[in-house]
């Protein structure tokens, strides 16, 4: 199972040289799978590392291919579209875009209202016996949208990319707080963690290191949890972000943690959470850290 993704959201203004340069740090940290999307920086991305796949062709053996598709984004309407047609032609033009015959992965990004199980479940077998997708998953679902569409599917849901951080774990939270009357105990996962964690779904966590609106670590905002990063990074000679990625990685549900960062230097700072396995006691000083209570 991935410890971490490489995201690919962020790509749209570096140049093939730097992608190419980005796609080999990873390789060097032992992190060999890349996530896209079909709207990320509207399909210019996915061309980017396409470009920087053809200058390298051998670097194609060496990574998993991880796109998504379900978001629209045109001038009629924002929505979401997981119907037969939209999967199959997102797809095609994924292909097409990263210049490679097939997709390791695809998930669906978001939960469309008007989803129809069944048409979803044509896309799948389709994709799968034309030999252009090899594995399935979705993003953003809930434990229950995953069992409903899985009703109808051939294929396995392998994974499911939801926001997870420290600073943004309902969650887990949830978990914690079971039939408590405060914010902690609100119901907003819908058992999604559990479920997953039975139905061995690997939960892919994106915004690893995000907060209300921007990265938690370094902000004043958050003093205490920022103190305590800096304590435990320097107990384990490392950095802050990696102590947050292993705060996710003790988990046992085995998340994998989804890196947005394009800076080399950072992909192997953070790589290092790999080998750090925090105490109880540090995973919990860091969850309370934020001014959580256990009940």
């Amino acid at each position: 199972m991935d410890k971490f993704i490489q995201g690919c959201m962020r790509i749209k203004n570096m140049s093939v040289a730097e992608v190419r340069t980005l796609i080999e740090s990873n390789l060097s940290a032992g992190i060999n799978t890349f996530d896209h999307a079909d709207i990320y920086g509207e399909g210019e991305c996915e061309i980017l590392f396409g470009k920087a796949l053809k200058e390298d062709p051998s670097l194609r053996d060496k990574i998993v291919l991880q796109t998504k598709c379900g978001i629209v984004k045109d001038l009629s309407c924002h929505r979401y579209d997981n119907s037969t047609n939209y999967i199959i032609d997102s797809v095609h033009k994924s292909l097409n875009r990263l210049r490679v015959d097939k997709i390791d992965r695809l998930l669906i990004h978001r939960p469309d209202a008007l989803m129809n199980p069944d048409e979803v479940a044509k896309a799948f077998d389709r994709l799968y016996s034309e030999g252009v997708v090899d594995r399935f998953g979705v993003s953003n679902f809930s434990g229950n949208q995953i069992a409903l569409l899985s009703s109808s599917l051939r294929q396995k849901i392998e994974f499911n990319q939801i926001r997870l951080s420290i600073a943004h774990c309902p969650a887990i939270e949830n978990g914690v707080n079971f039939n408590r009357y405060n914010d902690g105990g609100i119901n907003r996962d819908f058992g999604t963690l559990e479920y997953c964690r039975m139905n061995k779904i690997q939960i892919q966590c994106y915004s690893p290191y995000k907060g209300k609106k921007k990265s938690f670590i370094g902000d004043y905002r958050y003093p205490k949890l920022n103190k305590l990063l800096k304590e435990l990074a320097f107990k384990y000679e490392a950095q802050p972000n990696a102590i947050a990625a292993a705060w996710l990685l003790k988990h046992p549900a085995e998340f994998a943690v989804i890196n947005g960062t394009t800076k080399p230097d950072r992909v192997a700072q953070i790589a290092k959470a790999e080998n750090i396995n925090l105490t109880r006691s540090e995973w919990y000083e860091l969850y309370l850290a934020l001014g959580r209570k256990l009940p």
